[in-house]
């Protein structure tokens, strides 16, 4: 049995996050996109999927950790259909009060633990988008392993071409009857049903009448997502193999970091250097956006640090196919360094005329 821990390179006790960190970071080393035509790598991919998809699931996790190994349908038990009961020959009296209640925790506390739980049939996938695919949005391929109707048994989990036998557990009768003083319960037999009868499990499937594999899912990632988005697919996921109904893939987005644009919700905030004289007396300068280059109009007197808004110039908004963020631009002045005489001569000019200013202020305010 492969050790999980080791094909992704984390230790026993690596949290969830640890876990993510370490199939993205393989991930994108040994994807099959990354390395065509590569048998290796897209096996060594395809066991880093594996190991994830048992380390990032609490309740496989827990039974891989407690078993040493994990196999697809051993957390499934087969669920009651029918109960009964039965008072034959049972005549009440005060003594009989404790049998009474006594059964039938015990019998009811069977019936919990052998009731199924709904077959887990959406997927989850794990996508990295860069900052630009994000906004536009993008078509990709997602690597999954989807549980599909075993080809072998179509789906009814029994060996074909494989007569019936009556069921160890009944021994037939499709009944379990249990008992105490003269107080009975039969109930539907969960091993075989109610049928009486069971055939030798699917040697391809186990039993559970689906099979994984692994596949490569194109989806529509749309404008507007943001690290942690969840986008649902419908139809994409795995198949009942009771009811043949198929689930939905969700597919959770992680986006990279950009280098110059910061994104706080819809809105999109970036910083642009001005001079002194565009500061001061005002200008218009071009500014890159998430389409494009803008033409931003920068009001006389802008200080270092104000921040100046492009409506509508932001993230598309997911709940909003028409709507879009803000684009924030924060203008930083360029004090420049190095100086010739007529421009250190004006600005001393500048210091005089505002010094002055200050004065007039200073007298008026007085």
């Amino acid at each position: 049995m492969r050790d999980f821990y080791a094909i992704l390179g984390i230790e026993t006790g690596a949290s969830a996050g640890d876990v993510r960190r370490a199939y993205r970071k393989l991930a994108r080393k040994f994807h099959p996109d990354i390395n065509p035509g590569n048998a290796a790598a897209a096996e060594r991919f395809s066991r880093i999927a594996e190991a994830y998809e048992v380390l990032c699931h609490p309740r496989k996790r827990d039974y891989y950790d407690t078993h040493g190994y994990y196999d697809e349908g051993v957390l499934e038990e087969k669920q009651e259909r029918r109960l009964g009961f039965s008072f034959d020959g049972f005549a009440g009296s005060e003594s009989d009060k404790p049998v009474f209640s006594d059964l039938f925790e015990d019998f009811f506390a069977e019936i919990r633990s052998r009731r199924q739980p709904p077959v887990p049939i959406d997927l989850e996938a794990q996508v990295s988008l860069t900052f630009a695919e994000s906004i536009r949005g993008v078509r990709t391929a997602v690597p999954v392993f989807r549980r599909r109707s075993c080809d072998d048994c179509r789906g009814l989990g029994r060996r074909p071409r494989t007569p019936a036998y009556a069921c160890p557990t009944c021994t037939g009768s499709g009944e379990i009857v249990r008992s105490r003083g003269r107080l009975r319960f039969a109930m539907t037999c969960p091993e075989c049903e109610g049928g009486g009868r069971v055939a030798a499990a699917c040697v391809s499937c186990r039993g559970e009448g689906r099979r994984a594999r692994s596949e490569r899912v194109e989806v529509d990632i749309p404008a507007g997502v943001a690290s942690g988005s969840r986008v649902r697919y419908a139809g994409r996921g795995d198949v009942d193999p009771k009811t043949g109904r198929t689930g939905d893939l969700i597919v959770v987005t992680h986006v990279d970091d950009d280098r110059f644009f910061e994104r706080v919700g819809d809105n999109v905030h970036c910083t642009v250097p001005v001079s002194v004289s565009e500061a001061s007396l005002g200008a218009r300068i071009e500014v890159p956006g998430l389409d494009g280059a803008l033409t931003l109009k920068v009001p006389p007197g802008t200080q270092s640090g104000q921040k100046l808004r492009l409506r509508g110039r932001g993230a598309p908004s997911l709940r909003d196919a028409e709507a879009r963020g803000d684009l924030y631009v924060a203008i930083q002045v360029v004090i420049p360094r190095a100086l010739d005489e007529r421009s250190k001569e004006i600005l001393r000019e500048l210091g005089e005329l505002n010094a002055v200013d200050r004065e007039g202020r200073q007298a008026r305010g007085r």
